[in-house]
């Protein structure tokens, strides 16, 4: 399985500034609010990132030998991870636009703060899917080419 590559995480957040630009200026246009998400997605957000934590940290201990955890279940582990590592890149690209707009525009404000705060909700959901990432990887295996249980004559 393939780690995460900062190239792709940032292509995402690009893709949904884009997508935000394009949201933003079609809603103000309308005469509508910017398009930020609710304090509410934060339980949402926050639920996923101690969901893939808590996993994370059960097949960190599976592979120490400490429990027991199925391999397939690992590997969904770090799937989910890494998708989240993506997810949180769209939202902090989303949220990116309207927090310049609005920052430029009138300063401080409520929807200002909003967006800075999921934003860096974002960041944190790609903080944990790349410490996840890390706690998914197997011990080194033993190379060692010595058969010594072996005799040969």
């Amino acid at each position: 399985m393939s780690k995460l590559k900062l190239r792709w995480v940032l292509l995402c957040a690009a893709f949904g500034a884009v997508a935000g630009w394009i949201a933003l200026s079609a809603l103000t246009a309308a005469g509508r609010y910017a398009p930020v998400l609710d304090y509410s997605a934060l339980f949402s957000l926050a639920a996923v990132c101690a969901v893939i934590l808590f996993l994370g940290i059960r097949v960190k201990r599976s592979s120490m030998g400490k429990s027991h955890f199925e391999p397939i279940a690992a590997a969904r582990t770090l799937v989910l991870a890494q998708a989240s590592a993506y997810a949180g890149a769209v939202i902090t690209g989303w949220h990116l636009p309207s927090i310049l707009t609005l920052w430029l525009a009138s300063g401080q404000s409520p929807t200002l703060s909003r967006g800075l705060v999921l934003a860096g909700a974002g960041v944190l959901m790609v903080v944990i899917g790349y410490i996840v990432q890390h706690l998914c990887k197997l011990p080194p295996e033993d190379t060692d080419d010595s058969n010594d249980s072996v005799v040969t004559e």
